[in-house]
């Protein structure tokens, strides 16, 4: 729930498997009866900026400890599966399949959609890259196992370019962006944020977007807690879900002040404030339902049929449903 529509929601490295440390009651009432959650933020959060979140569920007897920043989604799973956090942020599905495949104890507790879906492939406009069929024999940045590498796959299929022809350049957004910019990788794979300012600083491309080239989602956004916690605090994560949805609602019917309030940290330049108030982009909160464990279901099949992800998952082993 970020100023990034895509919340910063890409991954880095498939997570190794990670021992669960320190205390498992993580969500410890205290002396007076509260309750406290450990949530991981990005960069940008407005939900933690603005001070509504953190409020309710305070009033709820539940406070709040942020942990963070984190720069996209792989990391605050590890945070989660080495009980430092309680929340992943609300970032890309992919990585978590990804993290569930190498054996950490997570479950999916909430999942979201977005409309349009802006992540695109994007390219410096002196490159000579004006399509897809153009990146054979190209460097691409993507981040591993996460949206960037799963939107190149995607794309090299629908216009038939080899992907053995494109080299794949496995960095993360901070380190993505310098890259681009100085012509080291030829195209980026990213998500909106980074994607619109590119498009201010370098004056990037966009050749291939996601919601305009494929026609379903993929990857989503997605919150995800140890499964001893699900199962010991179920009411707490109704709550902290439910206050989740309740920001993003608001964001969705005030971009313009979500923006703002988000850019006080990040200080993008006005015109991708502006960009990214114009996109308009909804997003869609809810708890793990039926159809969010089929929509999760069925973007894990084609990420592995596809080899972004290691192996085939059962989506409904590991979310749980409250």
């Amino acid at each position: 729930m970020t100023l990034s529509r895509r919340k910063l929601l890409g991954a880095a490295l498939a997570l190794p498997v990670l021992a669960a440390c320190g205390d498992n009651e993580a969500a410890a009432s205290d002396s007076g009866g509260r309750k406290k959650v450990r949530l991981t933020y990005g960069a940008i959060s407005v939900p933690k900026t603005r001070g509504v979140f953190e409020k309710t569920l305070n009033d709820q007897g539940i406070d709040v400890e942020w942990v963070g920043p984190f720069p996209n989604h792989a990391p605050t799973l590890q945070a989660v599966a080495t009980n430092t956090a309680d929340f992943s942020f609300g970032g890309s599905s992919t990585p978590a399949d990804q993290a569930l495949l190498s054996g950490n104890k997570l479950v999916y507790v909430a999942w979201s959609k977005s409309t349009p879906r802006t992540s695109s492939i994007i390219a410096l406009p002196n490159s000579g890259i004006t399509g897809v069929k153009d990146l054979a024999g190209k460097k691409v940045a993507v981040n591993k196992a996460g949206l960037g590498e799963f939107l190149l796959v995607a794309a090299l299929e629908k216009y038939n370019v080899p992907r053995d022809s494109v080299t794949f350049t496995y960095l993360n957004p901070p380190d993505a962006a310098p890259a681009f910019g100085s012509g080291k990788v030829d195209a980026w794979s990213i998500w909106s944020g980074p994607l619109e300012l590119a498009e201010v600083q370098y004056g990037a491309k966009r050749i291939f977007v996601d919601g305009d080239e494929l026609d379903k989602q993929i990857d989503f956004g997605s919150y995800l807690v140890r499964d001893d916690y699900a199962k010991k605090e179920a009411d707490t994560i109704r709550k902290v879900i439910a206050a989740y949805k309740a920001e993003q609602d608001w964001a969705n019917a005030n971009p313009a002040e979500a923006q703002k309030i988000g850019n006080a940290v990040s200080k993008y330049p006005q015109a991708v404030v502006d960009k990214l108030v114009g996109e308009n982009v909804q997003v869609t909160w809810s708890l793990i339902n039926d159809e969010g464990i089929a929509q999760l279901q069925a973007g894990a099949d084609w990420l592995s049929d596809h080899k972004v992800l290691s192996d085939k998952i059962n989506i409904a082993d590991h979310a749980v449903k409250l």
